[in-house]
């Protein structure tokens, strides 16, 4: 069991949106140009926490979404809402240039995000993404999130299959995770998940001018190969990777490789 004090927690920095609603961050303070990374559902900031070393030419930008970690819920639980939160996050710390690097739902954000932001994203990597994320209502797995009662507990079988890997990753690392993600609500739980049913990215990743990689595993166990098909067929310039044999969290589960294939693509786009 990890202390809520510990090492990353530490590390956060704070913002206040208008009507004072906290988002906090990781700041990595790196020279080279801006590198934002948005988590997953349920994840923190940490998710990243083994890339970082990888990434080190870049100034890091790592935020806790909102209702994750240390930031507050905002008025609306969609992907839209998160982009909106980060868009001020941003105004604040004075960044207009940048980089953007998604997981998960977290990926589903850079896409709004990107959409909104034309000039201002340079490059868009997403890692196991979806534009259409609803889980379907009837699914054993929205079930399963549906039973999510406070408080959560870290070490119950639910998170423990919730952050299975397909590969093996650091069982220190993951104990951290499901620590973070037990203390998320578990209305925030259900209510993301009623966002995903709602989620359409289709029109948003059209909009998006950035050149675009997306990188998946084979195992995924949330989003197939229909999935990624979509995706490679969304936007205007688009690279796609499928990783064999990875699951849905391929850079916990190999953090060298990810950080190389994502170095590469970002260094063609021209943002080193």
């Amino acid at each position: 069991m990890c202390s809520i004090e510990d090492e990353w927690h530490r590390r956060k920095r704070r913002v206040e949106l208008p009507g004072g609603r906290p988002i906090a961050f990781v700041d990595s303070g790196g020279s080279g140009p801006p590198l934002l990374l948005l988590h997953g559902y349920s994840d923190t900031g940490r998710s990243f926490a083994a890339l970082e070393p990888f990434l080190a030419g870049y100034r890091l930008i790592i935020p806790d979404l909102p209702g994750h970690g240390a930031s507050a819920i905002g008025d609306g639980v969609h992907v839209s809402d998160f982009a909106a939160s980060i868009e001020w996050s941003l105004a604040f710390l004075g960044i207009s240039q940048m980089a953007v690097i998604g997981h998960s739902m977290g990926a589903m954000t850079a896409i709004e995000l990107a959409a909104r932001r034309r000039n201002d994203v340079s490059a868009l990597v997403l890692l196991s993404a979806s534009l259409r994320p609803a889980f379907g209502s009837g699914s054993e797995l929205a079930r399963r999130i549906r039973a999510l009662r406070d408080p959560i507990d870290p070490s119950g079988q639910f998170l423990r299959d919730w952050y299975s890997c397909s590969r093996p990753v650091d069982p220190e690392f993951l104990s951290k995770m499901r620590m973070d993600a037990a203390r998320m609500p578990a209305a925030v739980w259900h209510g993301i998940l009623d966002g995903f049913a709602e989620t359409d990215l289709r029109h948003s990743a059209r909009q998006v001018t950035a050149p675009v990689l997306c990188i998946g595993g084979s195992a995924d166990p949330l989003f197939d190969s229909s999935h990624r098909e979509a995706l490679a067929q969304a936007f205007p310039s688009v690279r796609s990777i499928t990783l064999d044999g990875y699951g849905h969290n391929p850079h916990w589960e190999d953090p060298q490789r990810l950080s190389a294939l994502m170095m590469s693509f970002l260094a063609g786009a021209g943002t080193v």
